[in-house]
């Protein structure tokens, strides 16, 4: 099996020398092309398949938009409507503001969707994966020691991968083969 290359980034957002792991993605698969290989050779037809995977995902969008939690497959995604908003104490011509609840406003906040990955789905990936890092060029990389202790160099903060949570960076960066 092919290794999914990563490289090291400079997390500059923390002042000092910080380091996270962030994947060289080889492109991105379409529907079609993943529909081609999922149901090549099949007794379903590639257009019937790709058609009612656009008809379900109307329906989850429907019913995001309605405030529930959708499953995509079983014991694989779970999509659901999130709202960031937040207030917080500030200091106005030198007296303090004191938050209260309610002067959060959806108003104020950012519309999003979520996604959790199911922690049987991430452990498996976990377990199957191999990584291989490259340097700037895309060159492999021999691996150093690791000098950390405990699992500190673990998702940032030593908890354990497998809970389908996301990841540092800014999501753009050379080495993507989009």
């Amino acid at each position: 099996m092919a290794k999914v290359k990563y490289y090291a980034k400079e997390n500059r957002k923390t002042g000092t020398h910080s380091f996270f792991a962030q994947p060289v993605f080889n492109g991105t698969l379409t529907m079609e092309e993943l529909c081609h290989e999922a149901f090549d050779g099949k007794a379903i037809e590639e257009s019937t398949a790709k058609a009612a995977i656009e008809e379900f995902m109307k329906a989850v969008q429907r019913n995001v938009l309605k405030g529930f939690r959708c499953q995509i497959g079983r014991e694989f995604l779970t999509v659901y409507p999130n709202l960031q908003a937040s207030v917080k104490d500030k200091v106005v011509d030198g007296e303090t503001v004191v938050a209260t609840a309610d002067m959060l406003t959806a108003a104020n906040g950012r519309s999003r969707l979520g996604c959790t990955v199911h922690s049987k789905f991430s452990q498996k990936f976990a377990s199957e994966v191999s990584w291989q890092k490259v340097d700037a060029s895309g060159s492999p990389v021999e691996e150093q020691e690791d000098i950390t202790q405990g699992n500190e160099n673990v998702n940032g903060g030593g908890e354990p991968s497998g809970n389908g949570g996301g990841q540092g960076g800014d999501g753009g960066d050379d080495l993507d083969k989009d």
